[in-house]
């Protein structure tokens, strides 16, 4: 459900009114749909329908803790029992998905409220994507982007920028590159062409502007090449602004970023609500929208529908390619 004062318990309510026939279960808080159904002007009785166990091909509600109170839900205003809240609903959705074999989509959290929430474990989370990957024991997980005209993966995800340089390793990026491809594969159903942005202006112009292209960027794809063979065409470093400005128009299916914005800006302005979060390397399917919480909005009933709509379609679609493979 994402955080209980932001738009994801208006969002789901509006999904279960729209999709009525595509049953989701819902780890959140009761009172919070509830409310955030009446902010859609919808029934209540759509949210206080729903069953508290886990039924295949019924939609659920599964509350985690006791139901909050208005003042701990108040739309724009999160509480520190509501950013505890924000973690248990990610923890147990993990572990429905990892149990029952179906995908995981979430809606949005403030990692802020998470982190000062009083839970000692809390304080050092920094996203989904980190604490997904950490729930999950994987080796290493990776934040991709999918919408209609591109693909992105980020090397590196939610770290200060002036961290990004000192980071940055051929290993991330071998692992950012292969497994946007395999994502580009899963969706064009074809072998792809992968660009890899460089970090610094016109890749560096021959170390002129930095040495991250030649020491980690290059030896990356190497890497990833190696790895991949023929599944995908590999190319790189390229610089940024072509190597989006080209994906974008079609040349290249996929693009490596090496910064969280550097994928971010272009796929919200490409589309912003169609752009679909998800993370390779789990062992279970993950998607998210691409928006954040939208507390100037919360219980406005203002939100868009369109960016759960994707992340809860693509979700299904890659969970029945894992299904197939």
């Amino acid at each position: 459900m994402g955080c209980p004062s932001g738009v994801g318990p208006e969002l789901i309510a509006a999904h279960l009114a729209a999709h009525p026939e595509s049953p989701l279960w819902i780890v959140g808080d009761r009172p919070a749909l509830v409310a955030g159904a009446r902010a859609r002007k919808l029934d209540p009785g759509l949210i206080e329908a729903l069953a508290d166990e886990p039924t295949p091909g019924l939609s659920c509600l599964l509350q985690e803790g006791a139901p909050l109170s208005a003042s701990d839900r108040k739309p724009g205003r999160p509480s520190a029992l509501g950013g505890q809240r924000q973690l248990l609903y990610i923890e147990r959705g993990y572990e429905l998905a990892k149990e029952s074999g179906l995908s995981l989509s979430t809606l949005p959290v403030s990692k802020e409220a998470i982190a000062h929430s009083g839970l000692r474990r809390a304080q050092s989370f920094r996203g989904h994507t980190e604490w997904l990957e950490q729930l999950d024991g994987a080796p290493y997980s990776v934040m991709c982007f999918a919408a209609e005209r591109l693909i992105t993966s980020l090397v590196t995800t939610h770290i200060p920028l002036g961290r990004v340089p000192k980071v940055l390793s051929p290993e991330l990026v071998r692992r950012a590159t292969t497994e946007v491809a395999k994502l580009a594969m899963a969706l064009r159903g074809r072998a792809p062409k992968v660009a890899v942005c460089s970090l610094n202006p016109h890749a560096g112009e021959g170390e002129l502007l930095g040495r991250e292209e030649a020491l980690a960027i290059a030896p990356g794809i190497a890497l990833a090449k190696k790895e991949l063979g023929r599944k995908a065409t590999v190319l790189g470093p390229i610089g940024a602004e072509t190597a989006i400005r080209k994906g974008a128009a079609g040349t290249y299916d996929a693009v490596v970023a090496m910064y969280h914005d550097q994928a971010t800006i272009p796929m919200k302005l490409l589309d912003f609500g169609g752009s679909v979060n998800v993370t390779q390397g789990l062992s279970i399917v993950r998607t998210s929208v691409d928006h954040g919480t939208a507390y100037d909005i919360a219980g406005r009933g203002l939100a868009q529908l369109r960016g759960l709509e994707a992340a809860v379609q693509l979700a299904r679609k890659l969970c029945d390619a894992r299904v197939s493979s």
